[in-house]
């Protein structure tokens, strides 16, 4: 599971766990084996102690990757996984948030997968392409282990229909196109794709046929788009047997808050 908490780690900082056990008991019900999150913000204070709390709750074990932004990233597993490493971005060579990677062996399965999670400048399409640009680097290290890398993209990809940018603010809107364009910016995506011949990572929910938005409302400043994604390396794509975007009562609830503004997003190994 990939998920983007949202402003969550404010809100438990000003005492306000509500959204936070709309969360956990959403993952609680979905157990996936790996949890990659984006936003942990307030994750690193106190030693650590919102992350901490969020691995006993969870009962797994997990790794923090905090970012200079606060905007912190992690990954979590399922105690019978046996993490083999892990690594991050050096917080002062990060263009904005940066990368975390963790390096597990699942139960049953014969090799290890590195599984990475990063989440684009929200703020410039010229920021995303470098970002996507050293992840290509970093990725490319260790052709040996294959990877599923979890993003909250920032910008859509290629194939998607392109998102209604009518009710959005100019200023904003620069935040998703490149200076003189009125489209979205899809390079930083391109480029971890790599050309079709010879792929460097798969869209698997665009290979399974869900292009779904995971963020946004129809006709709303920020429009509907799938900005959530797993991108895995050609060897796993034969054991991908499912992707979904999570849907739950707590995500649409009629009155109270939602549990994120994104929709957590899934996929199964065989």
């Amino acid at each position: 599971m990939f998920w983007n908490l949202h402003v969550v780690g404010f809100e438990r900082r000003e005492g306000d766990d509500t959204r936070w056990r709309l969360q956990r008991e959403l993952i609680r019900e979905r157990r996936p084996s790996v949890l990659m999150a984006a936003e942990g913000w307030c994750w690193d204070l106190d030693d650590r102690a919102l992350f901490e709390d969020a691995k006993r709750s969870l009962d797994m074990d997990g790794a923090l990757f905090e970012a200079k932004t606060g905007c912190h990233q992690a990954i979590f597993w399922r105690r019978d996984i046996t993490a083999l490493g892990t690594e991050r971005q050096p917080p002062e060579l990060a263009q904005w948030h940066g990368y975390g990677s963790a390096v597990l062996r699942l139960p049953g399965r014969a090799g290890p997968i590195r599984f990475t999670v990063t989440h684009l400048d929200p703020y410039s399409p010229l920021s995303r392409t470098i970002e996507s640009d050293r992840l290509r680097g970093f990725l490319g290290a260790d052709p040996l282990t294959p990877t599923v890398l979890a993003m909250d993209a920032n910008t859509v990809p290629p194939g998607d229909p392109e998102p209604d940018w009518s009710a959005v603010d100019p200023l904003r809107f620069g935040n998703h196109v490149l200076p003189g364009r009125t489209t979205a910016d899809r390079t930083p995506l391109e480029r971890l794709l790599g050309p079709e011949h010879a792929p460097l990572l798969i869209d698997a929910a665009a290979r399974h046929g869900d292009r779904r938005p995971t963020f946004g409302t129809p006709g709303a400043p920020d429009p509907a788009r799938r900005i959530d994604l797993f991108l895995v390396s050609p060897a796993l794509l034969p054991e991908v047997a499912a992707y979904r975007v999570v849907t739950h009562p707590a995500l649409d609830p009629p009155t109270g808050p939602a549990a994120s503004d994104h929709r957590p997003v899934e996929l199964d190994l065989a």
